[in-house]
């Protein structure tokens, strides 16, 4: 991977959160947003909190890191339809993971929203026909992500059709120190994990905690 990562949303926290660690583990990542100066602000807070100031996290639009051979999209669920229309003929032919998790919330509670297509995952495939499609990170706090003073200790689910793009989004999920990349399978199995997110955050909220997942007998 020696070009920059791209993150599509990548200035709200989800985004931020994967460049920063992104970054602290040597890899340099494009923040991408609608306006540029705000993903040029965002990239700006990140280095400084890097050790030795190192500029590893650069700004720009949306349109620009969809270029890059492997974009994340971090944007929320809502969000993902208008944006990757948009950008779909860009992203033909690139790794493009999702991180999406389609939630509603009654009384304050989070709920898993059922799709059509079966998962955010899938609804981005088919968004972008022409992309490699993953499914990853849809259960890693973004609070934790931003902290660099915490250890993160938890497994990722990844999810793909495509068997190599698959193993790379792998690859990139272990350069996070802290992190472990448990291949699930096809992309139809991203509806298992994303489901998996209404459940961490009512954890969160009764144990006063961030809590992951962990894969345990592998």
């Amino acid at each position: 991977m020696g070009e920059p990562i791209g993150i599509i949303g990548g200035t709200g926290p989800l985004g931020t959160g994967l460049a920063l660690r992104l970054a602290a583990a040597g890899l340099e990542v494009q923040l991408g947003s609608r306006d540029p100066q705000r993903a040029g602000e965002a990239a700006r807070r990140l280095n400084s909190l890097l050790d030795g100031g190192v500029a590893a996290v650069t700004g720009g639009r949306n349109d620009e890191v969809a270029d890059r051979a492997l974009v994340l999209v971090a944007l929320p669920y809502d969000a993902v339809r208008a944006t990757l229309q948009e950008l779909a003929r860009s992203l033909a032919g690139k790794i493009v993971v999702s991180t999406a998790v389609p939630m509603s919330f009654a009384s304050g509670r989070p709920e898993p929203v059922q799709l059509e297509a079966g998962s955010a995952a899938q609804e981005l495939a088919e968004l972008c026909p022409d992309s490699r499609v993953v499914g990853a990170f849809q259960t890693v706090a973004a609070g934790q992500l931003l902290d660099l003073r915490l250890q993160l200790d938890e497994d990722v689910l990844v999810g793909g059709d495509d068997r190599q793009a698959r193993k790379e989004v792998a690859t990139l999920v272990e350069r996070i120190e802290g992190l472990r990349a448990v291949e699930s399978g096809p992309l139809a199995t991203c509806r298992y994990a994303e489901g998996l997110t209404p459940l961490l955050l009512r954890l969160n909220r009764l144990h006063h905690a961030q809590t992951g997942i962990r894969i345990t007998g592998l």
